[in-house]
This record gives C-alpha cells, structure tokens and sequence, in this order.
C-alpha cells in the first residue's frame, strides 16, 4: 500500500512534546544487518532450514550483492546427492512478517557452478537501505528439496556512502542523507515516546522494524531516484512514499523543516499507515489520514478549537459528504478527521480504536465499525462528536432538504495532490 502526498501548501507542523533518545548510534551507511543487530533485532526471527525428502544436501557459499539502483543479485552453490537439482528459486521479503513475499527462478552458471538469480531494480520499486530477508528453495530431479535458512541484508546506496548516516533501536530503522543527525536522532526517540500508545491502539507492534529513510534538501537528485521520478507535480512537491510492501517511508526534508517536527509530527503520522496495511487496504480519504494524524504528537494547533470553526463555517461538513484531502481544504481530511478518533478514544477507551480496526480487518465498513463498538448509529456518533467538538447544530446531511440524498461511498473527486501521506 504506497501512500504519497505533496505540498500545496506545506503543512508539517509544530512542536508538542520533546522526549530524550533511547540509545542512538550514528553508523557508516554500508551497515549491514550484523550492524543492525548491535543496537536492535528484527522481531521476526529468522527461519531455520528444511529438508524434504530423503537426499543429502552439500550447500556451499551462498553470496548477495545490492546496491541501490542497480538491482539485486543471489548466487548459491548446492547439490543434492540424489539427482540433479532441476529447480532453484530465491524467495525474499523486506518486511519480516507481513506476508509480502518476492522471488525470482534462477539459473545455473555452467563455469562457476552457482545458481544465479537477479533482480533487476525498477525505477521506484523500492528505496535504498530496505532490509532483504531471503531464503533458497530448491528441488532436485525426484523432488527432494532443501530450503535454506534465512539471511538478513541490506539493500545499500553504495555510491553515495559518505554521505549517508544511520541509526537503529528496537523500533525503527532510520538512515539519513545531507541532514544533520538530530533527524535520526529525533526519529529514534519519538518512535520509543510512541511505542506503547502505538501497541495498546493497535493491539501489538508492526511485525517488523519500519525503515525510515530522510533525505535534506541537497539530496534531492537521490530523493528522485528513490521515488522514482520527480518531485515537482501538479503545482507542488511529492514530499514522501510510504508503502507496507517495503515496510517503511522514505520523506524529503524542505528548507524548514525542524528535526522534531519531521519525526513527531510526519514520521508518526507515515508509521501509523505501516499499522493500518496490516488490517486492510482502503481507499485514501478522510478516514485514512485523520486516522494516522491521531498519531502525531506534533500538532501544528489546537484540532479540536480550529475543527469548531470549520464545522460553525457554511462549508457542508459532515460524515457523509466527506472530509476533504485535496486542495485548500486538505486540513478538514486530517484535522477534523483526526478530531474524530480523538473524540473515539476519549469516550470509549484506546482498545475502541483497536477494535473498529479489528472489524475493518474483517471487511466491515469503516463507519460501520464505528457503529458495532460504540453501540450507535452513524449519525448518532456523528451528532455527539459534534456536540464535543461545541457545534450543537445538525450535520448537513441530516437537516431536512429538497436536494437529492448524497450517496455516502461517493468521495469528492480530487482536484490538487495532498500535502501529507
């Protein structure tokens, strides 16, 4: 699930709450997973191998090599003292545990006796310094086969090396280009200040470590790259991707951009997205990005006294009509909507929110859910979180009227690109 945003305005915002860093480390950018594991492990363990059937296997070396944007390619050397091995393959994953699987069949070099196989990078496919979890299967001309136990790498930006910077805990992974290292700093320390709100609202942690990947405004030729084309759109910048496939976000740091407010504010934000791929794939809207904006800790104002203006406004906002995400209004999608799971969690507890996201997970419709925890009607939950918010009057939808009745699952059609993710 790729998720991007783009400036129109640029909205990051400001300062709420500063917490010191646990254990921060400033690594060489060719840090490998043994690096990795010095300041943190992956919470997956990696899986033993398997043998099926009755044939020895001599495995030899097996070899990886990645660099960021040329591709990835895996080599081992094997043989199976049954018969010839017919079929090879390398299965990998850059997000242990979420049941996104890669592969590619190799072949067999006749001069070196290894069986190859390559990856050749497509340009935005993944970024650099996504973890590589691979394993080889291979099976032998009666069907024996052997499966290999799981190597951790890294897929490095190589060719920019000194310049990039690293660090690592428990609970992200964070690299950094042409910014100073109070980003990574900072992003290490808000995940920690964030970690157990983030396990009780989800009911765990991710299954994996999320790569957070900072580019400064210098870099903005790699940032490209990295994203896979360029910034500049639709009269802004693409300013972040975030996808659960890769299992993290890569964000493009703008002149003004504070460290603390690009890790409480965007990072939390991008993270809680990695959290709602494990429960369902739905559509970007005012329930998306209202949802991961409850998570940041870094609010630009007070949601709650700037969404009473909104909705005392003659803008028609209301559940129904939707919040928008695009455009000069992008604010009501993200303040308002986050307002609303403020609102949730106030007054019927944080496992509320875990538990609409639990029905989400179950193909229940988002508002839907809404209504099976909390015991009310849409429109009943839409009226106190209004009467919450300090608007006594009806939602629009609700007021008697001679229009025709506005279909809820049609969302406003976008006319500028969102400036968050």
């Amino acid at each position: 699930m790729a998720r991007e945003f783009l400036t129109q305005p640029k909205c990051r915002i400001g300062v709420m709450l500063l917490v010191a860093a646990l254990l921060i480390a400033s690594l060489p950018a060719t840090v490998r997973a043994d690096g990795d594991e010095a300041l943190g492990s992956e919470p997956q363990p990696r899986q033993p191998a398997v043998i099926e059937g009755a044939a020895n296997w001599l495995i030899g070396e097996m070899n990886f090599q990645g660099e960021f944007p040329d591709g990835m390619t895996f080599e081992i050397k094997a043989a199976s003292d049954a018969g010839a091995i017919v079929n090879a393959r390398v299965v990998w994953t850059h997000a242990p545990g979420n049941n996104t699987r890669r592969s590619r069949g190799a072949s067999l070099n006749e001069e070196t006796g290894r069986w190859v196989a390559e990856w050749p990078h497509n340009r935005g496919d993944v970024p650099p310094w996504v973890l590589v979890r691979y394993r080889w299967e291979l099976t032998d001309e009666y069907g024996n086969r052997y499966i290999s136990a799981e190597q951790d790498e890294v897929y490095a930006d190589a060719s920019n090396a000194s310049r990039w910077r690293s660090a690592a805990s428990d609970e992200v992974v964070v690299y950094w280009i042409d910014l100073p290292d109070e980003f990574g700093e900072e992003t290490i320390a808000a995940m920690a200040a964030q970690r157990d709100f983030y396990h009780q609202a989800w009911g765990g942690l991710l299954p994996y470590r999320p790569r957070v990947i900072l580019y400064g405004n210098a870099a903005r030729a790699e940032y490209e790259e990295a994203l896979g084309r360029q910034a500049a759109a639709g009269g802004g910048i693409t300013t972040g991707t975030t996808d659960d496939d890769w299992g993290g976000t890569i964000q493009y740091a703008l002149f003004g951009d504070t460290a603390h407010d690009l890790a409480y504010g965007t990072v939390l934000h991008e993270i809680a997205h990695l959290y709602q791929g494990e429960f369902a794939q739905l559509p970007v809207g005012w329930f998306i990005e209202g949802n991961a904006e409850f998570f940041s800790l870094a609010r630009s104002t007070d949601y709650r006294a700037w969404g009473r203006q909104r909705l005392l406004s003659d803008d028609p906002l209301s559940f129904a009509h939707g919040f928008s995400i695009r455009g000069r209004t992008f604010r009501d999608g993200y303040q308002l909507g986050a307002t609303v799971f403020d609102y949730l969690v106030e007054t019927y507890g944080l496992d509320a929110h875990r538990q609409v996201w639990e029905l989400i997970g179950r193909n229940v419709p988002s508002l839907e859910a809404i209504e099976r925890v909390t015991g009310l009607t849409i429109d009943q939950f839409e009226m106190d979180w209004r009467r919450w918010m300090g608007v006594d009057g009806l939602p629009p939808t609700l007021m008697p009227s001679p229009t025709p009745v506005f279909d809820p699952f049609s969302f406003p059609t976008p006319t500028y690109a969102a400036p968050g993710g």
